[in-house]
């Protein structure tokens, strides 16, 4: 699980794998859900501060392992009619490099995994183009997640996560199962470069609801997280 964490980054003293296998995303007016598993691949740097600054895979790989999650309603938005050349999924990408915080998993104060998002948007006819998202890098979809309890604006009312159980071995090794991280204060801005120069990106959003405002959205994630030194991983890939 830690084959692509950047050990050989200066600074990098821990590696942070999470597996997500219980997703649920409400955007707008459209809920997705899924069992598949999306994992989160990071090297850790800490000060004697106790900053953490997280540092992305450098063998090429992406940090964000996500599924492609199928969307009701398809290209059509109609029940039914999302098969075939109208199926349409969205696959979560990262599109900057998320913020770390431990403690705040653990205590459950805070935000405890920040990550700036967009969701790639693909029709299996092509009819949405290679690069049809929603958000951007310029835009994009911030998920302040937490184990403890949201703060959102309304109509959104507060949620609880959960900061799992934690156990660790004599390597040090430190698994945290059943984690459960949430978020329902976010804004959802409206998809980018949909169809032929952007022709379909008014026909999707009017579709899904977007733009959609904070207080609108929701993001649960459920699934277990693994930290090990960086010093023992070094020695299982080398």
């Amino acid at each position: 699980m830690f084959a692509h964490c950047p050990v050989d980054v200066k600074g990098v003293g821990a590696c942070l794998f999470s597996s997500t296998t219980d997703t649920t995303f409400q955007i707008g007016s459209t809920t997705v859900t899924s069992n598949s598993p999306t994992t989160l691949s990071l090297g850790i740097i800490s000060t004697a501060s106790g900053a953490v600054t997280a540092v992305l895979p450098d063998d090429g790989t992406m940090a964000l392992q996500a599924p492609a999650i199928p969307l009701p309603g398809g290209l059509t938005g109609v029940s039914g009619l999302d098969q075939g050349p109208l199926a349409v999924t969205a696959t979560p990408q990262l599109v900057g490099t998320p913020t770390v915080n431990l403690a705040g998993l653990l205590n459950s104060q805070g935000p405890g995994l920040t990550m700036p998002l967009d969701v790639l948007v693909s029709s299996s006819s092509n009819a949405l183009g290679s690069d049809c998202t929603i958000g951007g890098a310029d835009s994009p979809i911030t998920l302040n997640l937490t184990t403890g309890t949201t703060d959102p604006p309304p109509p959104n009312t507060p949620i609880s996560g959960n900061p799992g159980t934690l156990t660790s071995t004599n390597k040090g090794l430190l698994t945290d199962s059943g984690v459960t991280l949430v978020d329902n204060a976010f804004a959802v801005p409206g998809t980018e470069n949909c169809g032929t120069d952007g022709a379909l990106d008014e026909v999707i959003d009017l579709d899904k609801g977007l733009p959609s405002a904070a207080g609108s959205n929701s993001a649960i994630l459920s699934g277990s997280s693994y930290t090990a030194p960086a010093k023992l991983i070094r020695r299982y890939l080398r």
